[in-house]
């Protein structure tokens, strides 16, 4: 019987600013990144751009394209990456025969729009920080890493644009949190070190 493993393409690797794919094009797989970071970005109507997401290794992306069957934003690598391509049409396949897989797709897919719609809530510029740094955390602890330790691989303007803030707004917030004694920052290195003070900051002390 065909598993998952078998209709796994062997991974690429991709330099810095590299694309996987551009918004517009055709649909036909769908990503997991296996080192490194991702950005996946779309483009407004006047030309701006937007990074609607950062993907971490384990995690997929394309899984918006499915139901246009065109790619909606644009997938660009942060720093040396891999990804490793799933033909969707294999997939789809399998997940028919097996109940198991088709939930994980669903609850991928889910989670995805919960991802967006939660970042068109309004929150202080302090909260959006926070609230960033406490899901990356969550993120990384959930596929077995570190949940104190984070690799910001991603530059702060990227940040900014993400949270639609201004980059000095998130590199005047990254000071004071660590003058707070939230956390600390290394280059690309950032300790979490008081996680309870990040959660009230964020406002979801028991929720997150």
């Amino acid at each position: 019987m065909v598993s998952l493993e078998n209709i796994i393409e062997p991974s690429s690797p991709y330099k810095e600013n590299e694309t996987v794919y551009q918004s517009e094009q055709h649909f036909e797989r769908i990503y997991a990144v296996k080192s490194g970071m991702f950005k996946t970005v779309v483009i407004d109507a006047n030309g701006n751009e937007h990074i609607v997401g950062f993907h971490l290794p384990g995690e997929l992306f394309g899984l918006d394209a499915i139901y246009p069957q065109k790619y909606i934003s644009t997938a660009i690598s942060l720093g040396t990456s891999s990804v490793c391509g799933i033909n969707y049409n294999d997939l789809e396949s399998l997940a028919a025969k097996l109940p198991s897989l088709q939930r994980q797709l669903f609850s991928l897919m889910s989670k995805e729009v919960h991802t967006s719609q939660s970042m068109t809530v309004e929150h202080s510029a302090d909260q959006k920080l926070a609230g960033f740094i406490l899901a990356l955390s969550s993120r990384y602890k959930q596929r077995g890493y570190s949940d104190t330790r984070i690799n910001l691989m991603m530059p702060r303007r990227d940040i900014a644009n993400h949270l639609n803030m201004a980059a000095e707004t998130v590199s005047r917030l990254f000071k004071r949190f660590q003058k707070e004694g939230l956390l600390e920052i290394k280059r690309t290195d950032l300790h979490i070190i008081d996680m309870n003070g990040l959660k009230e900051l964020a406002g979801c002390a028991s929720a997150c």
